[in-house]
């Protein structure tokens, strides 16, 4: 038997599903042949458990060779990225999401779910500005896609540019006009 450090990951999750299929199967063989409900409840839950981690190997051993796939795709295709937004870019395009986003959210949620989607929405911006690709759609998809999200109507989506500002909110928004 190789010492562990020796061993890859592959061949670790292979043998350690080989061995929890044995229990598996040792417990259940065992649970058949038992007679009392005591025993039979005893061993269904230790079947129960090495089947669940049977099938968690078997998922974990799944998804690395998945990976490994992708990798072996990623390596052989390796586009060059484009350059992560500036931060003026990133300020800009917060702000313009956020201003026409809440232009829909005044016009279609009730006062009292108003500050929970609101809510939802900056914590939907805050995920959003983290990822490469935050500046790359153009406004109007972006804005639709955020709306579509908070489960805000395809109509206030696609005409938010025409809706008036919240009241008290005129922070510079998005310039109905621009096709930004």
């Amino acid at each position: 038997m190789l010492p562990a450090a020796h061993i890859s990951d592959d061949e670790m999750l292979a043998r350690l599903a080989a061995r929890d299929l044995a229990a598996a199967e040792r417990v259940h063989d065992k649970l058949m042949a038992a007679e009392e409900a005591s025993e039979i409840a005893e061993l269904g839950r230790t079947y129960q458990r090495f089947a669940r981690s049977l099938r968690q190997t078997l998922a974990l051993k799944a998804r690395f060779r998945r990976e490994q796939q992708q990798d072996a795709r990623a390596a052989n295709e390796t586009p060059p990225q484009p350059a992560r937004p500036g931060g003026v870019a990133v300020a800009r395009r917060i702000r313009e999401v956020r201003a026409g986003v809440t232009r829909v959210v005044w016009d279609e949620v009730e006062r009292e779910e108003r500050d929970d989607c609101l809510e939802t929405l900056e914590y939907t911006i805050a995920e959003e500005c983290l990822r490469d690709s935050f500046c790359a759609e153009p406004l109007d998809d972006h804005i639709a896609r955020i709306c579509l999200a908070l489960d805000l109507s395809p109509q206030g989506a696609e005409g938010w540019r025409d809706l008036p500002d919240p009241p008290g909110q005129d922070d510079g928004g998005p310039d109905p006009e621009s096709s930004a």
